[in-house]
């Protein structure tokens, strides 16, 4: 069993992990109650975790048994079945990943059913640990979400739209399920404006990152969506593409699909207490410049990737300070 100080230095990783990757999410995680911040930089440094094993960023040490060898040769049958295209990475490589996250599922199913050793002794585990023990958690949104770390071992060539949304719910709105647990939301009904929140993000993600994604051989975008307008993919590694009419025509109809997912998505804060509703307002007023940016440029996100000008920043970190303390006397 893990002491108290063992507990505490895993937060403090997790904290540290959450500063170092995101100078945005971080502060607006600084609005919650203390128990509440800890258990969101647990969950996100748990993501970012799972993120790295899927981009190859980190190779943690997985002890390799029979067991997760044929759980590994299982899972890998079923997702080649499902995906249908091509490794991103060598057989080598990729049966490593596969492995890692499968090896972390497993984990997190054995902490979420009491059993603490499966943390053995890493930080993101050891808080995690304490999450499940604190928080009503879902196991099965952790699990939807290494789902999408599993699918960006494949290559990505998203084709409808509906494939994108399911995408996004994966690796986002799975991710906004898990925190409003932790922010203490037990209405049932916010649930589905919180999948529309996820969605609404990661869709100015895939949009933002259009450009650097296909330099990795991914394609989030709805590729028949983009034939509809004569688009092919490979245009979308020409630094020049933005002035383009026809992407200009397919990023309004992008741009619209954002907009209703963000109607729905306000509709969150409702059902969340002054000092919760902060954190994720937050987010999305970051997200909201950066699309509001994209807009302004009307879509050209291959001269230059849209990021929070130095202003912008500023602007937030002052609306977070007024803001934080109207929630200390609400």
């Amino acid at each position: 069993m893990q002491t108290t100080k063992s507990i505490e230095e895993a937060f403090i990783e997790c904290e540290e992990i959450c500063r170092r990757a995101s100078s945005t999410f971080y502060a607006s995680f600084s609005a919650l109650p203390y128990q509440k911040r800890r258990a969101v930089h647990a969950v996100y440094a748990l993501c970012r975790y799972l993120d790295d094993i899927a981009d190859g960023d980190t190779h943690p040490v997985v002890q390799e048994s029979e067991e997760l060898t044929q759980l590994v040769e299982e899972r890998d049958r079923l997702l080649r079945e499902i995906h249908q295209t091509s490794m991103n990475n060598s057989e080598q490589e990729h049966r490593y990943r596969l492995m890692a996250l499968v090896d972390a599922k497993e984990r997190l199913t054995r902490l979420y059913e009491g059993d603490a050793t499966a943390a053995q002794g890493e930080a993101v585990f050891i808080a995690m640990n304490e999450v499940f023990k604190q928080f009503p958690v879902r196991l099965t949104d952790f699990e939807t979400i290494i789902e999408g770390m599993e699918d960006d071992l494949f290559e990505v060539r998203h084709k409808t739209w509906d494939e994108v949304r399911a995408y996004c719910y994966k690796v986002a709105s799975a991710v906004g399920l898990v925190l409003i647990e932790i922010y203490g939301c037990e209405d049932a009904g916010a649930r589905i404006h919180a999948i529309d929140m996820g969605i609404q993000l990661q869709m100015i993600n895939i949009l933002r990152d259009v450009a650097e994604d296909y330099r990795s051989g991914r394609i989030y975008l709805p590729i028949n969506a983009l034939g509809e307008y004569n688009i092919d993919i490979s245009e979308l590694g020409n630094t020049e593409f933005g002035t383009n009419h026809r992407w200009k025509s397919f990023v309004q109809e992008y741009i619209e699909i954002v907009r209703r997912h963000q109607e729905s998505a306000q509709h969150l804060f409702e059902y969340l207490d002054a000092k919760s509703r902060l954190q994720p307002q937050l987010m999305c007023e970051a997200y909201e410049a950066i699309f509001h940016e994209i807009v302004r440029r009307s879509g050209d996100v291959f001269s230059k990737r849209p990021s929070l000008s130095k202003w912008r920043k500023i602007r937030l970190a002052a609306k977070l300070s007024l803001r934080r303390l109207r929630a200390r006397w609400s």
